[in-house]
C-alpha cells in the first residue's frame, strides 16, 4: 500500500514546486532580521508583520499542498535532494548523507522528515547551526538526525511520525528548553542491496 501511495504521488509531484515551502521560511527570517532593526512603533515595522504573517499562512497552504507529494529532487538521489533542501540556508548547516539504495518510499520519507525538522529549526528553534545525518546501520536500517542548538522545547512532528510509522519506522524528538532539539528517525530494513550491473561478477 505503501509504494502504491508513493507511484500515484510521482503522478502529482509537479503540481507543486517542491523546496518552495523551505525558500519562504529563508524569506521569513530574513525580514524578521531586519524588522529587529526598524523601531517597534513605524511603518515599516508594521508592514513587515503583515508580511511575515501572509508568509505563516502560505506555508500553512502548501504543508496542506505538499503532504504525500513526492520532491523532485529525489530524482537526483537523496544526498543531492538534502544539499539542495538547505543550500540557502541563513544559518551555517552541516549536512551528511550516505548514498545508500532504498525505495522510493523510504526516500521520500527521509527527505521530508528532514524538511519538517529544518522548517522546525528555522522557525521556531532560533538555531544558531544545524547539523543533518542520514546513515545506515549495521542492521539494515536508515537512522535520520536532524540537530541545533537552539532554544528547545519542540513539539511532536505528527506529520512526520505518521509517515515513518507507515513503513514501520520511529521517531524521537529530544528537545528540553533552552538546550537545542535533536529529532531522530529510524526506518527498519531500509537499506537495500546495490543492484548489480552487466559484467559484474560474485
Amino acid at each position: 500500500m505503501v509504494e502504491a501511495g508513493t507511484t500515484e504521488r510521482r503522478r502529482l509531484e509537479r503540481d507543486l514546486h517542491d523546496g518552495a515551502q523551505q525558500q519562504i521560511v529563508s524569506v521569513g527570517m530574513r525580514l524578521s532580521s531586519t524588522q529587529r532593526g526598524l523601531a517597534p512603533d513605524s511603518p515599516a515595522h508594521h508592514d513587515l508583520d503583515l508580511a511575515v504573517e501572509a508568509l505563516e499562512a502560505t506555508i500553512a497552504e502548501l504543508r496542506r499542498l505538499a503532504h504525500g507529494l513526492r520532491p523532485s529532487r529525489l530524482d537526483d538521489g537523496l544526498p543531492a535532494a538534502v544539499r539542495a533542501l538547505v543550500a540557502d540556508a541563513p544559518v551555517p548547516v552541516r549536512v551528511s548523507v550516505t548514498d545508500v539504495r532504498t525505495s522510493e518510499s523510504v526516500a521520500t520519507t527521509v527527505y521530508f522528515a528532514v524538511a519538517e525538522a529544518w522548517a522546525n529549526a528555522l522557525k521556531h528553534a532560533r538555531a544558531g547551526s544545524v547539523n543533518v545525518t542520514v546513515a545506515p546501520a549495521d542492521d539494515g536500517s536508515l537512522r535520520v538526525s536532524v540537530t541545533d542548538d537552539g532554544v528547545g522545547g519542540a513539539g511532536d512532528l505528527t506529520t512526520v511520525r505518521d509517515r515513518v510509522a507507515s513503513l514501520g519506522g520511529s521517531l524521537t524528538v529530544d528537545s528540553p528548553p533552552g538546550a537545542g532539539t535533536r529529532i531522530e528517525v529510524r526506518i527498519p530494513d531500509a537499506v537495500l542491496p546495490r543492484e548489480r550491473h552487466e559484467g559484474e561478477h560474485s
